[in-house]
């Protein structure tokens, strides 16, 4: 460019400033702002005073580089209503608004965002208001993002995460990244500085709908171009997305852009291309923000395939986000998430080979003991979850080539859930081994677990199967409703007339087809008994009356009808408190814990558990000392060791309840006729009946106590509290072949401690009470780092139990020391804990624990 058309444009922007600065006539104003405008940019006139036609477009190059912004500076400065006040409005919206509207776009916007920031309330500041409103109604959004696509901005150089015979140049500079910033934030911008005053148009969620429509229509030039094969690019509108997305502002972008790229990529190719550069071409700290609404919020993995493309094959970012962070780091409580991500896997041959990688992947975290301890159980059921989601894409080929590598890891971990004190986690793990191994392997040897079937269980086989495309399934649903509404209203009426003429026929029939009919209804042949669920079964052998002949029978392993009956008296026989039950207590009981079901008695388990309850009710001492001695003795199961920590709470609980006293008055045989006195009795006033009614109708609720007051009855539990408690906590360390409670048996140690806690809470307020606290609070803080989450929620179960069970005087007192080191660790647990279970009893626990040693202080400070 040519140093005269320089000297030029300078002088005459110098002309027109003086000018402004200078008249206070409308006209020359008016001349002097109509005189530069023609070096506007998007000005169509070609006849200029001062440049011939020739130079005309060096001079608005020039004028748009080096003059415009600070022109338009100049002209914000000037903004007044003694200024404006000459020029009538359409003058004004002819002369001055055009210098923002039709000029440097990007340029306009940043300085209008700036002079709002800046001004106070005044002319001015609602002046660039409405010029700012006007960009967003007047479509100058969308001219400001084409001319970023056409022009290349000179630069730092971002270069994308593609292959370098397929990469895109990202070209941006500082200019960009102060527009997209303020794009962005204008809606905080102006409600900040405008407050009550702001426009509907600012508001976040008309403005990013605006903006999103823009965009929408610069990607419907773009796509134009591409078909026309013009160069253009997507640098800016990858960049403005990615901010968009990393300030949570993904939802209202994708509600605009999300339906019509599902759309318009269901067909089109190119479309599909701009949607891959689009989406996969953000900025690498705005991808998780991206992709985690896109998988949340597209309904079907192939919708998800046409708009990413193979793009997780060439961006590392997002094939770290896709197949590592939001399977094995995020959890999401929507299925569709998982379904889609491995969806979208396989649904490219390119693909397949990465979703082959993840299942493997998932399956190997998925089987470390070390995952599932240390995981909750919403993150492990989310990775279950993928599991079989990835499982319902594999073809017959792939399970083949892959079918060693998947039974290797799934055994490796099956053992691990089964072992694991959780039920939920056991039933994981049964449901993920059935699924692979009827995959993987269907015409082998399957897995088969007997497990609670739920609405969880039904959603985890439900992902076996691979969702459909909604759109096409609904146009289905629609056309089948149509033809099935088509077909079946003529039939119908043939089926009512011929159901009247059989009507009309039957009512003419013979009498001797009456007759015939008229036999077989009276056929004894073809009646089915009436099933009488009421009635109550007889029994082939009689019940026994005396608890040695229930002994006699429940070691009769032959006679099934025998055992069954001894088994459901031997419950009322141990209640009615024989004589000899403290001599047969201990045998019975003993009898009762070997005892197994050989002949699948219904209801064998409740009955036998509650005749050896009732026996440790009526017998505590006895009992508790041989249950509490046999629960680390060997040759024991799990399960019968389980059963004696329930029948020693069971029996605590029962007999820590007080006892209603019953009356014991006997009823008299002959009812008494009422005296003479009584028959010949004044009748009562009307008044005294009266009120009387009305006092029987009446609701009084500060009249007294209703009720006497309870009568306190001894706790029976007192006397053997301690024979329940402290023989459980001596053997706890000890390690033999059939229980080993610090490693296998985590189970075992966190129903011993849940049993421990319980037991305690029923010796409430006894005197041993405190000394059993002391001992529980010692075993909890060997405990307290357990690495299975189900110990450690057992052993805030059990820190909850002392501050329930022991008066609030004797925690500050003598059990202060622990009970400081003890809120210490629940506030570890609350911020470090990763089971979530674990987090919500440590709250509750310290809430407990703030309300009792609050309640006491306060009562302190009234008593002093």
């Amino acid at each position: 460019m040519s140093g005269d058309i320089k000297l030029q444009v300078r002088q005459l922007v110098w002309e027109v400033q003086n000018t402004l600065s200078t008249s206070k006539d409308p006209s020359e104003v008016s001349q002097a702002l109509l005189r530069l405008s023609i070096l506007l940019p998007h000005n169509k006139t070609s006849k200029s005073q001062d440049f011939p036609d020739s130079r005309l477009s060096e001079a608005k190059k020039e004028f748009s580089q080096h003059h415009y912004v600070t022109f338009l500076e100049f002209l914000i400065s000037k903004l007044s209503v003694d200024w404006l006040g000459g020029l009538g409005e359409d003058r004004r919206r002819e002369l001055l608004d055009r210098f923002f509207l039709d000029g440097v776009h990007q340029d306009a916007f940043i300085v209008l965002a700036s002079a709002v920031q800046k001004s106070s309330p005044s002319y001015k500041q609602d002046k660039c208001v409405s010029l700012l409103e006007q960009f967003l109604t007047q479509n100058k959004l969308t001219s400001m993002f084409w001319e970023q696509c056409n022009t290349i901005a000179t630069g730092h150089m971002i270069q994308t995460n593609q292959s370098e015979s397929r990469r895109q140049p990202r070209v941006h500079n500082a200019l960009w990244e102060e527009l997209v910033t303020i794009l962005a934030t204008i809606p905080d911008r102006m409600a900040n500085k405008l407050q009550q005053r702001n426009h509907p148009a600012f508001y976040p969620e008309q403005y990013f709908q605006s903006l999103a429509l823009s965009m929408w229509t610069t990607l419907e030039k773009v796509h134009g171009a591409i078909k026309a094969s013009n160069d253009c690019s997507m640098a800016f509108l990858q960049l403005l997305l990615g901010k968009l997305c990393i300030q949570g502002q993904a939802g209202p972008v994708f509600r605009v852009l999300l339906p019509r790229l599902t759309r318009q990529t269901h067909q089109d190719f190119v479309w599909q291309r701009v949607s891959c550069l689009l989406l996969t071409g953000v900025q690498d700290r705005c991808v998780e923000s991206l992709v985690s609404h896109l998988v949340t919020q597209v309904p079907w993995y192939g919708i998800l395939s046409r708009l990413l493309g193979d793009g997780v094959l060439r961006s590392q970012k997002l094939k770290y986000i896709l197949t590592h962070k939001c399977l094995l780091i995020r959890h999401y409580e929507q299925d569709l998430v998982v379904q889609n991500i491995m969806g979208y896997l396989a649904d490219s041959q390119t693909r397949r080979p990465l979703l082959i990688q993840t299942l493997l992947r998932l399956l190997e975290v998925w089987s470390d003991s070390s995952a599932i301890k240390h995981t909750s159980y919403d993150q492990h059921a989310y990775l279950s979850k993928a599991i079989l989601a990835g499982l319902a894409h594999l073809n017959s080929k792939e399970k083949q080539e892959n079918k060693q590598d998947l039974i290797r890891r799934l055994l490796e971990g099956v053992q691990h859930h089964i072992d694991s004190p959780v039920i939920k986690i056991r039933r994981l793990g049964m449901i993920v081994a059935e699924s692979v191994t009827k995959m993987v392997d269907p015409d082998g040897q399957k897995l088969k677990f007997e497990y609670e079937e739920d609405e969880e269980t039904a959603r985890l086989f439900s992902l076996l199967t691979p969702p459909s495309d909604p759109g096409d399934e609904l146009e289905v649903e629609m056309e089948t409703e149509k033809g099935l509404m088509k077909k079946t209203s003529l039939p119908q009426r043939e089926d009512t007339a011929k159901t009247s003429s059989g009507c009309q026929e039957g009512k003419m029939t013979s009498p001797q087809s009456k007759e015939g009919s008229d036999s077989e209804l009276d056929s004894d042949d073809d009646l089915e008994p009436y099933d009488m669920p009421e009635d109550v079964k007889k029994s082939k052998v009689k019940q026994p009356v005396y608890i040695r002949d229930c002994l006699d029978g429940l070691i009769s392993n032959e006679d099934a009808d025998r055992m069954e009956a001894c088994l459901s008296v031997c419950e009322q026989l141990v209640r009615r408190q024989p004589d000899n039950l403290e001599e047969v207590c201990v045998e019975l009981v003993k009898i009762l814990l070997h005892l197994q079901n050989n002949f699948a008695i219904p209801e064998f388990t409740r009955l036998r558990r509650g005749s050896m309850l009732a026996t440790a009710v009526f017998c505590p001492l006895q009992v508790s000392q041989f249950l509490t001695t046999e629960f680390y003795a060997p040759n024991y199961t799990i399960m019968q060791r389980l059963d004696m920590l329930e029948v020693l709470v069971g029996a605590a609980q029962e007999l820590s309840q007080p006892i209603k006293q019953k009356d014991t008055r006997p009823e008299p045989l002959v009812q008494l006729l009422p005296t003479p006195g009584e028959q010949t009795r004044e009748p009562q006033h009307w008044r005294d009946v009266v009120q009387r009614r009305i006092e029987k109708n009446t609701r009084r609720f500060a009249k007294g106590a209703s009720k006497p007051d309870p009568t306190p009855v001894p706790n029976k539990f007192q006397t053997v509290a301690g024979h329940f408690f402290f023989p459980l906590l001596k053997n706890y360390d000890s390690r033999q072949n059939t229980l080993d409670m610090l490693g296998e048996d985590a189970l075992v140690l966190g129903r011993l401690v849940y049993s421990l806690g319980a037991i305690l809470y029923a010796a409430a307020n006894t005197m041993v009470a405190r000394q059993m606290a002391k001992s529980l609070l010692e075993f909890v803080w060997v405990l307290r780092f357990h690495t299975e989450p189900y110990v450690r929620q057992s052993l805030l179960f059990a820190v909850s139990m002392v501050i329930l069970s022991v008066p609030a005087h004797v925690l500050t007192s003598d059990l202060q020391e622990e009970i400081f080191e003890g809120q210490q660790w629940l506030q570890d647990v609350l911020e470090k804990d990763t089971d979530a279970e674990c987090q919500k009893l440590a709250v509750q626990t310290l809430m407990l624990l703030q309300n009792t040693l609050q309640q006491e202080l306060s009562g302190g400070d009234k008593q002093q």
